[in-house]
């Protein structure tokens, strides 16, 4: 059994695990308290090491759909398109996620990169279902998984390694002159709680069912996402994915 399938068959355990510790528990304990307690800041950085940030905005009118980079804008507050106030959520977003979900997105470049890299962070509200599984959004947005595993990154600041999970996909896309072409790109993500880190969609749906039935909280989630494109004839988006979580990774961590 290789590394990535002993994670999951880890995390699968652990999922088993704690819904034994649950059906137990509930016997016993009653009432969940929800807490504003995050793992990190809702805070992308201008700068990542080398990569320097820009806000993405975004137009709230499905009818309109704009997407601007906020230093191209004389107002960025305002729609150049329809006059409607810009926000760092789409549309779709805006639509299907709880009103208190809390956002942070930007898209960061790097000399001698050719691809941007966009990072996202989504923090749940009192209604913890802004956070899914990412699989189930990108697949709704046309595009198909080709690969999933989770790579673990050597962190500066700590011995245990960063786990995250890299999905490689394709979408298919129209070029400017009408003929038909696949773009190939990645999504990578990892979840964080209260004193919680995790790569496993399962294991924290685990964590939470734990710390609501064990201790009667629940603590607001929040999943931080990497994407970009790739080039299909090798991996070096890895690298690209590993060398910036691991300097993002320490900007995100609340003060002590």
């Amino acid at each position: 059994m290789d590394s990535n399938s002993k994670s999951i068959f880890y995390a699968r355990v652990f999922v088993i695990a704690a819904l034994g510790v649950s059906a137990w528990a509930m016997v016993y304990k009653t009432g969940v308290d929800n807490t504003d307690e995050a793992g990190i800041v809702l805070h992308l950085p201008e700068r990542v090491g080398e990569w320097t940030g820009v806000d993405l905005l975004f137009c709230p009118e499905r009818s309109c759909g704009g997407q601007f980079v906020s230093m191209q804008l004389e107002d960025p507050t305002t729609c150049p398109r329809c006059g409607a106030r810009l926000g760092n959520m789409n549309w779709a977003e805006r639509s299907m996620l709880p009103a208190d979900t809390g956002m942070a997105r930007k898209y960061y470049v790097r000399p001698g990169q050719r691809d941007p890299l966009h990072a996202t962070i989504v923090l749940s509200g009192d209604d913890r279902s802004s956070i899914h599984r990412p699989q189930v959004c990108m697949t709704a947005a046309g595009h198909e998984i080709q690969n999933e595993r989770i790579i673990r990154i050597p962190m500066p600041t700590r011995e245990e390694p960063l786990e995250v999970m890299v999905m490689d996909m394709t979408r298919s896309v129209t070029r400017e002159d009408g003929s038909p072409a696949v773009y190939t790109s990645y999504y990578a993500y990892w979840f964080v709680g209260k004193d919680r880190e995790t790569a496993s969609h399962l294991a924290r749906m685990a964590y939470m069912a734990y710390d609501r039935i064990v201790h009667g909280v629940s603590h607001r989630w929040a999943y931080i996402a990497l994407s970009g494109g790739r080039d299909p004839r090798h991996e070096g988006h890895l690298q690209v994915i590993a060398d910036f979580a691991s300097r993002l990774h320490p900007a995100l961590l609340k003060p002590e």
